[in-house]
């Protein structure tokens, strides 16, 4: 059974190294919360399942991702499309292994 502390442990990496991405386990589920750039405001995000969580997070990093490879700059390329697919690819692949 997969776990909330398990998606964390899938995204470690990710939520290491995003700054604006934080989440919290509260009695009610996880909170994902994001802060806008200068950490003055943020919004949040309640899941109530590990399945919420991990799709959440996903989809987060994926943004994550576009921004670091366009540097926020340009429009996605084809080959930015395929890069970030292969590297969220392996969140799906650990989330699969999991659930085994």
């Amino acid at each position: 059974m997969l776990t909330f502390e398990k998606v964390l442990e899938i995204f470690a990496d990710y939520l290491a190294a995003d700054k604006t991405i934080e989440v919290y386990i509260s009695r009610h589920g996880c909170v994902r919360v994001e802060f806008d750039q200068d950490f003055h405001y943020c919004t949040g995000e309640v899941c109530h399942t590990p399945k919420e969580l991990f799709d959440l997070l996903s989809d987060d990093y994926r943004t994550y991702l576009e921004i670091e490879l366009t540097k926020g700059r340009r429009e996605l390329t084809e080959d930015d499309v395929k890069e970030a697919d292969a590297l969220c690819k392996q969140y799906l692949d650990r989330w699969k292994e999991e659930l085994g």
